[in-house]
């Protein structure tokens, strides 16, 4: 019996030995569990999300799209030049497979160099819920020539829709 006891208490110490050298706690697993969800988080800010964040964020206080669209003309995540422009009813405007009509203003954010693949709107709009889907159903991804965009993004606000089409950031465009 004593054998027995004693083969016991030495398995207990030894566990508890390895679990404090190894640092098995879940405390510390949780942790490193924690640290990559917010890496990942990170990843997943692409231009097209942080652009998209930038607008619900500002159109929310200012109802004029020109000032909305020139403060995200400005976002430093657009390591690029662009330029802020109305777009007429009667304008085309790049990167859909159909004429895209039906609202009542518009502006565009373009780089200043066209083989650059990226391109946003600011549309207000009566049906802003539905006039995302016909930009998401009409998207083309490979409208510039020799170029294509990694990802589109479509934010609705009110009567206000946002679309985006762009790579996933720069970097990786250069």
């Amino acid at each position: 019996m004593k054998k027995f006891k004693f083969i016991f208490i030495m398995c207990i110490t030894l566990s508890l030995s390895v679990c404090l050298l190894t640092g098995c706690t879940n405390n510390k697993g949780e942790e490193e569990n924690q640290n990559e969800k917010q890496e990942e988080k990170q990843e997943e800010k692409t231009v097209a999300t942080t652009l998209g964040e930038q607008f619900e964020s500002e159109i929310k206080n200012e109802k004029n799209i020109e000032k909305v669209a020139k403060k995200i003309a400005d976002n430093e995540v657009l390591e690029i030049s662009v330029d802020v422009s109305q777009i007429q009813k009667k304008d085309y405007i790049s990167g859909f497979q159909k004429e895209i009509k039906g609202f009542k203003n518009a502006y565009a954010i373009r780089p200043m160099i066209g083989t650059i693949p990226f391109v946003a709107y600011i549309f207000e709009v009566e049906n802003a819920n539905e006039f995302a889907e016909e930009l998401k159903s009409n998207a083309d991804l490979r409208w510039n020539i020799c170029t294509e965009a990694d990802e589109m993004n479509a934010v609705v606000s009110g009567d206000y829709v946002f679309f985006v089409m762009s790579p996933k950031n720069f970097e990786q465009a250069e």
